[in-house]
């Protein structure tokens, strides 16, 4: 069972255990399921939903719940007041432009990766993914930067065991702790037909200049509009658009 950190705030962790599962669910889900995800009895979860429900963050339907209206308000909140976000837009716009390829600004939240802007280039890429869409930090280069970031690196190797890409291929714990030295001494990561096949994927953390983490930026297509992307002027750009970035924003 989920348990909160602090009797006092118990109800609070619960109720965004809830919604995260709500975020996360790509249909809707039954009252059965959502507490199973959530890890809380039956008769809480319906207490927490109810709430979240009056306040717009969940909405019921014939068929379960879903996440509510009240959510895409924060979140049109956030990107409109967001430094980072505002700062990134025209370096996207100037990155997509230059290469032709779709340009993406990511967030960590928790163990997860979300998506606040994306600017695609000329060669429109199969499949765009929508703003606000929640993926794991492995596999997908935008999201193993932040795991190269860490203190262990064989600690966060770990917390995965076994990763199967979507090309069919795996890669062990040795192998994932290999590749977050080489993204750590490189100073960007690069995937290929890892979480999506046919697509290749750069990306650079983004810091301020006091050291901050603030986020990644990600330069993606076909695999076919790469070439040999590691001998190409690509991860370069990428990292100068990321420390760019990180230099506009004010830091905190």
């Amino acid at each position: 069972m989920t348990t909160a950190k602090s009797n006092p705030m118990r109800s609070v962790h619960r109720a965004f255990e809830v919604l995260k599962v709500l975020e996360l669910a790509q249909q809707p889900l039954r009252l059965t399921d959502l507490a199973q995800r959530s890890e809380l009895h039956v008769a809480t979860t319906q207490r927490l939903v109810n709430v979240l429900i009056e306040h717009g963050y969940a909405s019921r339907h014939a068929n379960g719940y879903t996440a509510g209206p009240a959510s895409l308000s924060t979140a049109h909140a956030f990107a409109m007041t967001s430094p980072l976000r505002l700062v990134a837009r025209p370096v996207l716009e100037e990155l997509a432009a230059a290469t032709g390829l779709t340009a993406s600004l990511y967030v960590r939240v928790q163990e997860s990766r979300v998506l606040i802007d994306r600017v695609e280039g000329g060669r429109r890429p199969q499949y765009s993914l929508p703003i606000g869409e929640r993926l794991p930090l492995y596999p997908g280069a935008a999201g193993k930067v932040f795991l190269a970031a860490a203190d262990d690196l064989a600690a966060e190797a770990a917390r995965f065991g076994t990763v199967t890409f979507t090309s069919g291929k795996t890669v062990d714990e040795a192998g994932i702790r290999a590749d977050l030295e080489r993204i750590r001494r490189d100073g960007c990561a690069i995937s290929v037909d890892e979480r999506k096949t046919g697509t290749t994927a750069i990306a650079a953390l983004i810091n301020d200049n006091a050291g901050n983490l603030l986020g990644s930026l990600g330069l993606s297509g076909a695999s076919s509009s790469f070439g040999d992307v590691n001998d190409s002027a690509l991860p370069g750009e990428v990292r100068r658009a990321a420390q760019t970035i990180g230099f506009r924003v004010p830091a905190a």
